[in-house]
């Protein structure tokens, strides 16, 4: 039996002039490669980009988890409405797919996380939570649920995590308090 070459098969190769797949196989091309031109000819790059998109997520290459987590301290006799912050920037040439924040606030502070793909607000990064999560807590956020986002957080590098740690006890802190984000999900390799 002869091989059968298919010209999405065989990138820098052109099908003949006039060729049509074989009967009974529904195969669309897409697009072909022109040697003459050195250009792709009928191939919506749209469509290229989010089909490696999707690919994207399936390539794992580590896993995140509370290993990764990313910590904010208010320094003992903080004021009330006194805020810090710590900021985490996802590494240049990685995609960090997050499923999941787990957010810990001591007791005597608030939290919220800033996600820099968000719109800013006031020149600032938006907030994840509507409201501050109270002081004593901890909270996970499953990313893709109902409520939340729906999907997985998607940030390449230069992308950035931050805590935000507020003081809320009327008379300042009373010892060291942090404000802890544990992040999960996974690396994967970049496509796009």
């Amino acid at each position: 039996m002869k091989n059968k070459i298919v010209p999405q098969q065989y990138a820098g190769q052109r099908p003949p002039k006039g060729w049509v797949p074989p009967l009974g196989q529904n195969l669309t091309l897409l697009g072909v490669y022109d040697n003459d031109t050195g250009y792709w000819v009928g191939l919506p790059l749209q469509i290229l980009r989010e089909a490696l998109l999707a690919a994207e997520s399936l390539h794992t290459e580590d896993r995140i988890d509370e290993r990764d987590k990313i910590e904010v301290t208010l320094p003992d006799t903080s004021a009330q409405d006194v805020v810090e912050t710590k900021e985490f920037e996802i590494p240049a040439g990685e995609v960090w797919f997050i499923n999941r924040f787990n957010l810990v606030t001591a007791a005597e502070v608030s939290g919220n996380i800033r996600v820099s793909k968000f719109p800013k607000v006031s020149d600032v990064e938006k907030k994840y939570l509507g409201t501050d999560q109270a002081a004593g807590a901890t909270t996970s956020y499953d990313l893709a649920s109902a409520g939340q986002l729906g999907a997985d957080l998607r940030l390449i590098g230069g992308d950035k995590l931050t805590v935000v740690g507020t003081v809320t006890a009327v008379g300042g802190t009373t010892a060291d308090r942090k404000v802890t984000l544990n992040i999960y999900g996974r690396k994967a390799r970049r496509l796009v």
